[in-house]
């Protein structure tokens, strides 16, 4: 019989260092502003099917490495984009998805993103959109040695760091010589899939029904969440709503270990850590079976998850609502 997760464990001595730099990292003044200020720049809002994401995105067909182990991450090349972008404190898989997200308010299934037509900048200023206002960082105004550096100025270079790593996994163009001042000016956003997986460079288009697809809620871009979860727990919803390569039990998917380490790129450490935090904030329903009162696998036996998305968690402001589960759980002895 199938039993229902039960953190009731607090955080170990080792979680809890993690959890209180997130927690202080989101209680900083002006993380609320941030957030709210991608969302306005944006200007429009998706579809009422959300974020419609191709499934290569998150998806990797075939064998990625036979012997491969799910105690440590693939390599980066062998991943499909959603994982090989992740970062502990980069901003590039938040970056792309909020591209996209950009393009899907604007565009109609089929187009082409062409984001020249935005208008934006790199960096922008105060009265005109720049790409640097759709990221979330900690840049702050700084002065080092008379030289200035203003929390635009930062997310700017954040933005142009972002730019080479989608330019290296197959997912943007970049035009120009390296050595133009301007060339992150009017990149090309290409198939969210990447290069490899599409066979030539093809520019973004808005995906159609037709396609093999998966649609992520509004409320994940809409109400911050994109913006205030971990890579790696942004890569594990991408994946339970993907659903490719698992199969339905009533309810709920069911994602074998070894498809989530060789066709999602997750591997067994992330995803275990990933997956509590998820379900603290109420945004996925995870059971497990044949485990212990701490989590162990009976036997040593590895079963797979029984998993889904609580659509109605997204229509929670993320940011609070974060805030309020770390609080909470670093509370408990």
């Amino acid at each position: 019989m199938p039993i229902s997760v039960d953190f009731s464990r607090p955080p170990t001595a080792k979680e809890r260092p993690k959890f209180e730099s997130r927690l202080e990292r989101l209680e900083r003044p002006g993380q609320r502003a941030a957030i709210d200020r991608v969302y306005e720049s944006i200007g429009g809002k998706l579809p009422p099917a959300g974020l419609t994401l191709r499934t290569g995105f998150s998806f990797r067909d075939g064998i990625a490495d036979s012997n491969a182990s799910d105690r440590k991450a693939l390599p980066r090349e062998l991943r499909p984009p959603a994982t090989r972008l992740m970062s502990s404190r980069g901003a590039t898989l938040r970056f792309v998805l909020t591209l996209l997200s950009l393009v899907q308010t604007a565009r109609r299934p089929g187009a082409k993103a062409r984001l020249v037509e935005f208008g934006f900048e790199v960096g922008g200023h105060r009265t005109a959109r720049g790409w640097a206002d759709l990221i979330v960082t900690d840049a702050t105004n700084s002065n080092r040695g008379g030289v200035y550096l203003t929390a635009r100025d930062k997310r700017a270079r954040s933005v142009r760091n972002a730019l080479i790593a989608l330019a290296e996994a197959g997912l943007v163009d970049i035009p120009g010589a390296l050595s133009e001042r301007n060339r992150f000016e009017k990149f090309v956003l290409l198939d969210e899939r990447g290069v490899d997986a599409v066979g030539e460079q093809q520019e973004y288009r808005v995906p159609s029904k037709a396609e093999s697809i998966f649609t992520m809620p509004g409320g994940f871009v809409a109400n911050g969440w994109l913006h205030v979860l971990e890579d790696s727990e942004i890569a594990i919803l991408l994946m339970v709503a993907c659903e490719s390569g698992g199969w339905r039990e009533p309810g709920l998917l069911v994602m074998d270990p070894k498809v989530r380490l060789q066709n999602y790129g997750i591997h067994r450490d992330v995803f275990s850590s990933a997956r509590k935090t998820l379900d603290w904030f109420g945004l996925l329903r995870v059971e497990e079976r044949n485990r212990h009162d701490d989590g162990r696998a009976e036997n040593g036996e590895q079963q797979a998850h029984r998993l889904a998305l609580v659509p109605g968690g997204f229509d929670k402001p993320a940011l609070p609502t974060v805030v309020e589960a770390l609080t909470g759980q670093l509370a408990r002895r």
